[in-house]
């Protein structure tokens, strides 16, 4: 997974631990308690976020553990592994149960998604007249 900007390839996971610490209103001293990974690996994990380094494998499965992540999102979002391509995702019911996104995110989305359909069928429609 490529990030923008001078992030870090553990950027996405950092911030998914940003939210499930929120989410599950835990201090980050709870989560070293609850994952056994010392306060500075977690704090290496902040800046491996958003430096140009790679998080430890084994702190990022047991921080995911401690927050409930599942380990494939996690070393996926760690940029650890790379996703399998499935080309027959429905988008939208990927964004709907996803939890990386709030309902105003994953109203957006629908939203661009919307148009999306909308220009497909305006070119379809398009291309259909000309060939008759």
């Amino acid at each position: 997974m490529t990030n923008m900007g001078g992030r870090g390839p553990s950027y996405d996971f950092w911030l998914r631990v940003q939210r499930e610490l929120d989410a599950q209103a835990m201090t980050v001293r709870e989560l070293v308690e609850r994952s056994g990974v010392q306060h500075t690996v977690i704090g290496s994990l902040q800046y491996a976020s958003i430096r140009n380094r790679s998080a430890r494998r084994l702190n990022v499965l047991k921080v995911a553990e401690a927050l409930s992540i599942p380990q494939d999102e996690a070393l996926q979002l760690a940029g650890l592994t790379t996703p399998a391509l499935d080309h027959s995702v429905d988008v939208r019911a990927a964004i709907r149960s996803s939890s990386a996104y709030d309902d105003d995110q994953k109203t957006a989305l629908y939203q661009l998604l919307d148009l999306f359909d909308r220009d497909r069928d305006l070119r379809r429609g398009q291309s259909e007249s000309k060939a008759s």
